[in-house]
């Protein structure tokens, strides 16, 4: 992806450019250089221990934090879930409440992550936070629902204990 960069930049000092193609190619680095971003910061992450879901949730929601209930204790592969679930609803939503909710009902563990937002859920070919999800949640054998409510959304995912 750096490489990618750097020729994507060789390419706009290119005196002949047109004008409506650098404009493009500069959009273009611009996104390259945002998803080179959020690669390190993942990788960063992996190479950390993994910090407690409580203060994941408050650094990413902050004072849009409203009910935290974690009933249920959750395995490890699942924090990522929630955590671009929280991320998605704090980027997108434009709300000014996030909910966490963890509980287990019958023989499933389940994750509902709601907000007071513009609700909807769009999935988008450059972009794979919710196709990541969805594909998590699968290997897992288990179900999410995209519930939408007035105002905002609710997304649950039920797990298989």
């Amino acid at each position: 992806m750096v490489a990618l960069g750097y020729s994507l930049d060789q390419s706009l000092g290119a005196p002949e450019l047109p004008t409506s193609t650098r404009a493009e190619l500069r959009t273009l680095r611009f996104e390259v250089t945002d998803l080179i971003e959020k690669v390190r910061r993942e990788i960063l992450n992996l190479r950390n221990a993994t910090p407690d879901l409580t203060e994941q949730t408050i650094a990413i929601c902050g004072d849009r934090l409203g009910t935290l209930d974690l009933r249920a204790p959750l395995d490890l592969s699942l924090q990522p879930i929630i955590i671009e679930l929280l991320r998605n609803a704090a980027e997108h939503s434009g709300a000014s409440v996030i909910n966490l909710r963890t509980y287990y009902d019958e023989a499933l563990t389940v994750i509902e992550v709601s907000d007071n937002g513009i609700g909807g859920v769009e999935m988008k070919a450059d972009r794979f936070g919710l196709a990541g999800i969805s594909e998590a949640v699968a290997e897992l054998s288990g179900k999410i629902e995209f519930i939408y409510l007035t105002p905002g959304l609710l997304i649950r995912v039920s797990i298989p204990s």
